[in-house]
């Protein structure tokens, strides 16, 4: 594993590396030639016995037989080819996820580079947003949380200290780091994907069975040629008039329109898959779903909406169940399965306030009406955010105004070993306002908080029932002081509990419907919570 030096690699150093590794880009797809389409398309067994009948259909003189055939084969060949071209076109933006630029450290000192010419051995500078340009080993890491969902399909984001892994395409989403580069181009997490792009294909289905029934169709009229072609000589027939009546049995035994009706019902399942947002490489792939009997899926994304929301908030005083969907600021609120009035959100609000404050999060509003635009968006660690929507449907002030009230004036960040977050506020009264969360198990203890032994023991009973459940559990907690802090340790005590929140990566509407129209079709799906990556 290359080790990369204190002050950054050498300009002439990195020069021999990239001449000695190469570039550090995902391998495109190899994108075929045009005339490797076509015969690819005209080497299919029933077309080559369509090839075959025209040219003894223009032997026998019967050109109206062989321009139909031709244009049967034309179509074939133009609607196969047209797919294959815009299908590998989609597939081919996967070298865009791969990180245009990064910092790193050279002849000392911190300069941008473009992420094709980072090589093993470079220091990575880290920074929130910043995508890894690389596969890296941490050497240094300040509250570095990375979000791995593009290579693992997980929602959370994953906490990295000193030594862990960070994979290629991955992205810093809070804190600060430094890593060493340990593989770049096609030896980097994003490049054992894209290799998995370029094996090698087993034919469908359906290609068995055409190229059997082509097989078949070939011997048979040959064989059926010979025999009469032999007993028309046996009777003293002329041998002129057996081989052209030979050649018209071999034509009329070729099902001209079997491959014209097979490619066209393909093309129309490939079209009707596109609307909805399925993309079709080639054509007969389209039977294989035919043929499928088990699906193994991935849950987060694709059976869930890949965001993370605050379903359930609990207080000593009352619970409260959020509806909504990802990070939009708005949606209802329930109280025993009625609509609260004000006053009796009164303590959700003051948690959700205080969760508000103790976050660097942020919510971005629609950019755009794309298709991937029409949607509010984290910015930051998307547990934070969901806090940050949650606030805003319990009716809490805008984020900018309780920040522009209550200016942050000391924090301890969240980090793995702590596993809570404190921030310290000035209130417009000139008090000091102490708001923290965390994991239940290190924020629910007596060293923590000053509520009675009777609220702390609810509270953990309570997040143990939500935890098994499957939510993710925070706990709130805030209290007043007069002087500011001189350390986490004296700022995290004596601190009153608001309460605990719930959340989750909640499964799309569709889901149910989903998993259900598969097994009446007799396939088995098979769950995965998360998928292995290539991490070292």
């Amino acid at each position: 594993m290359p080790i990369g030096e204190p002050g950054g690699l050498t300009a002439t150093e990195a020069e021999r590396r990239l001449a000695e590794h190469g570039r550090n880009e995902v391998a495109e797809v190899r994108s075929a030639p045009l005339y490797s389409r076509v015969i690819a398309q005209l080497g299919d067994p029933l077309i080559m016995v369509l090839l075959g009948a025209a040219l003894l259909t223009i032997v026998i003189g019967d050109h109206a037989d062989a321009v139909v055939i031709g244009l049967v084969i034309v179509f074939n060949t133009t609607v196969g080819v047209a797919q294959e071209i815009r299908a590998d076109q989609a597939v081919a933006a996967l070298s865009a996820m791969s990180a245009p630029s990064a910092r790193v450290l050279r002849d000392g000192s911190a300069r941008e580079i473009a992420a094709a010419v980072v090589v093993p051995g470079d220091v990575l500078l880290l920074g929130e947003g910043d995508i890894v340009a690389a596969d890296a080993e941490l050497i240094e890491a300040s509250a570095l949380l990375i979000d791995e969902s593009m290579l693992t399909g997980e929602s959370v984001p994953v906490d990295k200290d000193s030594g862990a892994p960070l994979g290629a395409g991955t992205v810093v989403v809070r804190g600060r780091g430094v890593a060493t580069v340990t593989a770049t181009g096609t030896e980097s997490a994003l490049g054992r994907i894209a290799a998995l792009l370029d094996g090698a294909r087993e034919p469908t289905p359906l290609q068995r069975r055409l190229a059997s029934l082509g097989r078949i169709l070939a011997a048979v009229t040959l064989g059926l040629c010979l025999v009469v072609f032999a007993l028309g000589l046996a009777r003293g027939l002329p041998a002129g008039t057996m081989a052209v009546t030979a050649i018209s049995l071999a034509v009329a035994a070729v099902p001209e329109s079997l491959p014209a009706v097979v490619t066209l019902a393909l093309a129309l399942g490939a079209r009707r898959m596109a609307a909805r947002h399925a993309l079709v490489r080639r054509l007969p792939a389209v039977e294989t779903l035919g043929s499928v009997a088990v699906l193994a899926t991935d849950k987060t994304g694709t059976l869930t909406e890949g965001r993370m929301v605050v379903q359930h908030v609990w207080t000593p005083r009352l619970s409260a169940d959020f509806f909504g969907v990802g990070y939009e600021p708005y949606g209802d609120i329930q109280v025993d399965g009625r609509q609260p009035t004000p006053a009796e959100l009164g303590p959700v609000r003051d948690l959700l306030t205080a969760a508000s404050l103790c976050n660097d999060a942020a919510l971005r509003p629609p950019q755009d009406h794309t298709a991937h635009e029409d949607r509010w968006t984290a910015v930051g660690d998307p547990m934070e955010a969901a806090l940050l929507a949650a606030a805003a449907k319990a009716g809490c002030a805008d984020q900018a105004e309780i920040r522009r009230l209550y200016p942050r004036t000391w924090e301890a960040p969240f980090d793995s070993l702590r596993k809570r977050m404190t921030t310290v506020h000035r209130m417009p009264s000139g008090a000091l306002l102490v708001c923290l969360k965390g994991a239940p198990e290190v924020v629910l203890d007596v060293s923590v908080l000053a509520d009675r032994k009777d609220v702390l023991m609810g509270a953990r009973q309570q997040a143990a029932i939500l935890a098994s459940r499957g939510f993710r559990v925070l706990a709130v907690a805030s209290t007043e002081r007069r002087k500011e802090p001189s350390s986490a340790a004296t700022a995290e005590t004596g601190l009153r509990l608001l309460g605990l929140v719930a959340i989750s990566d909640p499964p799309k509407p569709a889901a149910a419907a989903t998993l259900a129209a598969c097994r009446a079709a007799g396939i088995t799906p098979v769950l995965r919570s998360h998928l292995i990556w290539f991490g070292r």
